[in-house]
């Protein structure tokens, strides 16, 4: 069985998946994080080369922002869905609409305002997605599947067992498992709903979001009958 490491990089989570010796990370977090993520790999006595693969799950500042970094220190190639390649290649900024008042305020006054912050250095990619794919050939029971809404080109990872790696496709980062878990930003909130069912469908029984802390899937099923 897999273990999840959690790791916080920025305001956004990463997480490596262990099976025996073999890793794969998912997201690369908020610029400048590198060090924390080698920090951690010592810490936990991995090695960079024992990480076999990178998934993205789509390309926003908070999602790779120490991609670069990260990825020449491990030596491994990047997975990406293919409509979400250029962004990566050039380094991209893009900033979703908001799914309700004060995120679309938000997003309205970051794209009038983007700063340093959300900038990212510009990633060549290794693989392209655009079907599902199984993880088998980088050590771990599971794949990696389409899931837009969030993005048009959102990817999440969803391992055999159920745990089902999102990005930012849910989310869950109030206190007291308040949630939200529909995720204040989106392009396309109705096709976000139909990836929630298409994971439902495939056996997630259990949601880690880039935001905030793991949930039971069961929750995107009430969500999708209030």
């Amino acid at each position: 069985m897999a273990r999840v490491h959690k790791i916080r990089m920025g305001f956004s989570n990463a997480y490596l998946i262990q099976d025996k010796a073999d890793f794969v990370l998912v997201d690369a977090g908020h610029s400048n994080r590198a060090r924390v993520f080698s920090q951690y790999l010592e810490k936990h006595g991995i090695s960079p080369g024992q990480i076999k693969l990178i998934v993205i799950t789509h390309v926003h500042f908070d999602h790779v922002g120490s991609l670069k970094q990260i990825k020449k220190l491990c030596g491994c190639p990047v997975a990406i869905h293919e409509k979400e390649a250029l962004l990566l290649r050039k380094g991209l900024l893009v900033l979703p609409p908001g799914t309700n008042l004060f995120a679309k305020t938000a997003s309205c006054l970051g794209r009038k305002f983007a700063t340093r912050l959300m900038t990212f250095e510009a990633v060549e990619p290794d693989i392209l997605c655009s079907k599902d794919r199984s993880l088998e050939s980088f050590g771990i029971c599971g794949r990696i599947i389409s899931t837009p809404g969030h993005t048009d080109g959102s990817l999440s990872v969803l391992l055999a067992t159920g745990e089902a790696f999102v990005g930012d496709l849910a989310a869950n980062y109030l206190p007291f498992g308040l949630g939200p878990i529909c995720p204040p930003f989106a392009v396309n909130v109705p096709e976000l709903f139909k990836s929630w069912e298409r994971l439902l469908s495939a056996g997630a029984t259990k949601i880690f979001p880039a935001h905030g802390r793991p949930f039971p899937a069961e929750l995107l099923s009430r969500r999708l009958l209030s």
